[in-house]
């Protein structure tokens, strides 16, 4: 595992506080929705993780939202600056062929390996339905998500979508759909825990993406761990190595 320097390819905004950057590149070997990369920021001491968007045509892509110093500095690279950048790092989503109708369910720039994921998905043979939760209406990223796939929207403002929390429209949209095979999610820890929540009362499988500060991204340090249930007992587990997607059925979210 080895540090490479990518160009930027493009950067700009798509939502409140939200950008989207691609690099020009690849990864060998290929990336894996539910996987990530950590980006070394001009003089900022530690790498940042972001979560693999797009994986495509000689194209990665990451969505994030600048909410500190190293993602201000992210937001004005421009066309042709260069990154130093490890990935892909992590495990991603399990996928089965025999998962016909599939849910993916996110808020904030945790529906970025969805976006992904999304992209991998398309053309199989499955019915797929994006849940995309926000704030506000400025707060979607509509310019960067996916086409041909049926969107359902919920705004905690009620200005765009059904009002209220993403939960909401998942219980609904289980309740009116066809038995769903499985859940992939992602977002913030309190979204992740009532999608386990409500996958574990309605029977159906779920895997999401945990988020969570890190440091050297790679396993060595264990500053990014969370309790999994192993066997017959919990142990930590890294979201960097191990994760960053687990079953919830596996995750202790106490």
């Amino acid at each position: 595992m080895e540090a490479k320097n990518l160009s930027v390819y493009q950067n700009f905004i798509v939502a409140n506080s939200l950008y989207w950057m691609e690099f020009e590149g690849s990864f060998t070997p290929p990336a894996l929705p539910g996987q990530f990369m950590h980006v070394k920021i001009d003089n900022l001491f530690l790498r940042r993780p972001f979560s693999i968007a797009k994986c495509k045509n000689n194209r990665i892509g990451i969505l994030y939202k600048v909410i500190g110093e190293g993602t201000e500095i992210l937001s004005r690279k421009k066309k042709g600056d260069s990154l130093s950048v490890i990935g892909p790092l992590g495990n991603g989503y399990p996928l089965n062929a025999d998962w016909k109708n599939i849910c993916l369910a996110g808020g904030g720039t945790g529906i970025a390996p969805l976006l992904f994921l999304s992209d991998r998905l398309s053309g199989k043979d499955a019915n797929i339905t994006f849940l995309c939760g926000a704030k506000s209406r400025k707060d979607i990223a509509f310019r960067v998500l996916p086409c041909g796939i049926e969107s359902l929207f919920s705004t905690e403002d009620g200005s765009y979508g059904r009002s209220g929390l993403l939960d909401g429209i998942l219980k609904d949209f289980i309740r009116k759909s066809e038995k769903l095979d499985v859940i992939y999610g992602g977002g913030p820890a309190g979204l992740l825990k009532k999608i386990a929540a409500i996958s574990n009362a309605m029977d159906i499988p779920a895997f999401v993406s945990l988020e969570n500060r890190m440091a050297c991204g790679t396993g060595i340090c264990y500053g990014c761990v969370t309790k999994i249930w192993v066997g017959n007992g919990w142990e930590y587990k890294r979201i960097c190595r191990e994760g960053p997607v687990f079953d919830t059925r596996e995750i202790r979210w106490d």
